[in-house]
């Protein structure tokens, strides 16, 4: 039996379950759209709660402000097309207002408090019987404080700045950089000792037999692991839009850059 292409395409976008699937629904309810419906919902519903475990490696992250609080989440799906879906980004839309409405701090989803947590699940709950697809909902974070909220388009990556004094234009700047070129560290004080220890330990290795003097050396040494982990901490990148200077020279004096929030789809 041949379908018709207009019922096909209301069909996939009624439904979002895959082309194949929906040519096969429509030959079974021979061109009926709702009774196509009907089989396709029948299908993938059990599909879905069958397969909760099947992977989620695409989605989207957003962040939110609304009356000095801050909000961000990550929400999963299966596949690029239900991520770009509008419904799909609405969806991710209502989960921060109400994250945003919230009155209590919350650092990651295991602080949600249960109820709470089952109302956001019960959100998606109702869309996944949608879209019939397995979603999820992985981090979730809600807190006060001033920070500048960058969503970079496509809403696969999103980064805060938190700051104070200065200006936002920098903010912004702060937080483009973060988004491309994703920093482990804020500057040279935040990264961990005993990592900063076992780069010195190998570089020391590197100059062993050296007859150059002890200072000269310390200085070789300290150079290394300024370089070693230069790309690795926001202050001392590159500054994107200038590879002359460092993300540092951007920063005016009256600005304190207290940390940073990167957060992504993978």
């Amino acid at each position: 039996m041949s379908v018709d292409i207009n019922l096909l395409k209301q069909l996939r976008n009624a439904t979002f379950a895959p082309m194949k699937d929906c040519k096969d629904a429509l030959v079974e309810a021979n061109g009926d759209l709702e009774k196509a419906e009907e089989i396709l919902k029948k299908k993938w519903i059990m599909k879905v709660w069958n397969k909760a475990d099947r992977a989620t490696n695409e989605g989207i992250v957003k962040v939110a402000q609304k009356d000095g609080r801050l909000a961000w989440l990550k929400l999963l799906c299966e596949t690029d097309f239900v991520a770009k879906n509008e419904d799909f980004i609405k969806l991710s839309n209502n989960l921060l207002d109400r994250l945003l409405a919230s009155k209590k701090v919350t650092k990651s989803l295991e602080e949600v408090d249960a109820k709470f947590l089952a109302e956001l699940n019960e959100m998606v709950a109702a869309f996944v019987g949608k879209i019939w697809e397995n979603m999820k909902l992985t981090e979730v974070l809600v807190e006060n404080e001033n920070a500048y909220v960058y969503n970079h388009p496509g809403n696969k990556v999103a980064s805060v700045i938190y700051y104070e004094g200065g200006n936002e234009y920098i903010a912004k700047e702060l937080a483009l950089q973060v988004t491309a070129m994703s920093p482990t560290y804020l500057d040279f004080d935040s990264v961990p000792a005993d990592y900063r220890d076992s780069l010195m330990v190998e570089f020391r290795k590197e100059m062993e037999g050296s007859n150059k003097p002890q200072n000269i050396i310390d200085q070789i040494l300290e150079g290394k692991l300024r370089k070693a982990l230069a790309e690795l901490v926001l202050m001392e990148q590159e500054y994107i839009r200038d590879a002359a200077k460092k993300t540092k020279e951007i920063v005016p004096a009256d600005m304190v850059v207290k940390g940073y929030t990167r957060i992504s789809v993978r």
